[in-house]
């Protein structure tokens, strides 16, 4: 894939947010079923627990078709990639706005969530592509800004056309807005070369590589902490009993701004300063949000101040877990990247079990507890990561070492925080010209 240059940096704006008004759409598509599970499940003569499982339909889909169709897609140039998938996108909520039976809906979530799949992931890739490499960090931020922003503003939106006119318009709002995304980008975008045409097996060759599988470890702990309090966020505000059906939406939209602010600022961290100390901050940070929620929720005033924080410390954590996937996987980094959604969404169905279990037990208060102790395992697992790292550093003498699947000489440091610009080439050759950035 292309290096971004100076050259891109004007256009290179709008296309990034472009790419962002996508994940916009998918976010919007992920948060918003929640609240309309009641009328969906009416219209269609299904009991509400049945209608919640076209939730689970659209995240598993997300989480296995990620991997595989980033393989199977690997030589498409990524503009057309991006479109095609879009269209999908949108041709999967298009039929969940008309769909008239249960079948249909399920078969309709899951062609959104195989589009949504290889989406945030390509997008990912080709922000870092097309972007200068001392921006990268900031452009991954701006195009996750999107998924942010739809929980301040596209969940409650996409609910009020719901609940205005019917939970089909809802869908056909989604669906609208992944058709603006596809023709802004459309003429956009410059063609970007897909990384290569390695079969699927070769592409996964990427759990060998050094450093990757406690890196998405990290991911599914880091998404089980938060999603595992977020799911039953309602049922904690009904045992709280002061948090009104009217101020809800309110605390929600704190929550998406505070999240705005964090992948910002994580953006930001991820350009300056060794992402996997910032990643450990905004981790350990969210550890003690998570645990702070608990008093926090007998009053209004602090649990909007709890969420705020909440989202801020969480969504941080994002672009600077993306900015060291691409480095780690070196030019196979949009496949890792790939694997981190599976791992995004795989976390998320194991946090909604166990928060299950804990409410089916009488455990709703231990949530936040439950959520903080997750953190912190996230934390443990990178703080033994770095250890190792510098033990190895200290009794390998220096070479110039290749890791199974990578293929470069710049993957031999896989996680020394640098720039990922290896990721973003599709010749072995111009990744020993990556930018050094600040070592472990």
């Amino acid at each position: 894939m292309a290096e971004g240059t100076s050259k891109d940096r004007g256009g290179g704006g709008a296309r990034i947010w472009l790419l962002a008004l996508g994940m916009f759409a998918i976010g919007t598509d992920l948060f918003i079923v929640s609240g309309l599970l009641p009328s969906m499940a009416g219209d269609l003569g299904l009991s509400t627990a049945a209608a919640g499982q076209s939730v689970t339909v659209f995240a598993l889909t997300y989480a296995v078709a990620a991997p595989i169709l980033a393989g199977l897609t690997s030589a498409v140039d990524r503009k057309t990639l991006l479109v095609a998938v879009l269209i999908v996108f949108a041709a999967g909520n298009a039929l969940s706005a008309f769909a008239t039976s249960y079948a249909v809906l399920l078969i309709s979530r899951a062609v959104a969530g195989a589009g949504a799949a290889i989406y945030a992931s390509t997008a990912s890739a080709v922000a870092a592509g097309i972007t200068p490499p001392e921006r990268r960090g900031r452009s991954l931020a701006l195009v996750y800004a999107g998924m942010t922003t739809a929980i301040a503003l596209g969940v409650p939106l996409g609910s009020a056309i719901g609940d205005f006119s019917s939970w089909r318009w809802a869908f056909g709002f989604v669906a609208l807005l992944a058709l603006v995304a596809l023709a802004g980008l459309w003429p956009a975008l410059p063609s970007v070369p897909g990384p290569g045409g390695s079969g699927v097996r070769q592409r996964l060759a990427v759990f060998r590589v050094r450093h990757a599988p406690s890196a998405l470890l990290v991911t599914a702990f880091w998404v089980v902490g938060t999603f595992v309090v977020y799911t039953y966020l309602g049922a904690l505000f009904d045992r709280a009993g002061h948090v009104g059906t009217g101020l809800r939406p309110w605390l929600l939209l704190l929550f998406g701004v505070g999240g705005f602010a964090g992948v910002m600022a994580g953006g930001r961290l991820a350009d300056r300063v060794n992402p996997r100390t910032a990643l450990a901050t905004s981790v350990a940070l969210l550890a003690v949000a998570l645990a702070a929620l608990s008093p926090a929720l007998r009053s209004t005033a602090s649990t909007a101040v709890a969420l705020t924080a909440w989202g801020f410390a969480h969504w941080c954590a994002f672009p600077l877990i993306q900015h060291r996937l691409l480095h780690i996987g070196g030019r196979h980094g949009d496949m890792l990247l790939a694997l981190n959604q599976s791992a995004l969404y795989l976390g998320q169905t194991l946090a909604g079990a166990l928060g299950g279990l804990l409410v089916g037990a009488g455990r709703l208060g231990s949530l936040p507890w439950a959520g903080a102790a997750f953190e912190l395992l996230a934390l443990l697992v990178l703080v033994v990561g770095a250890t190792g790292a510098a033990r190895g550093r200290r009794t390998r003498p220096a070479r110039s070492g290749r890791l199974p699947g990578a293929g470069v000489a710049a993957n031999a440091r896989a996680d020394a925080g640098s720039v990922p610009a290896a990721s973003v080439r599709s010749a072995s050759g111009d990744a020993g010209r990556a930018p050094a950035g600040p070592a472990d």
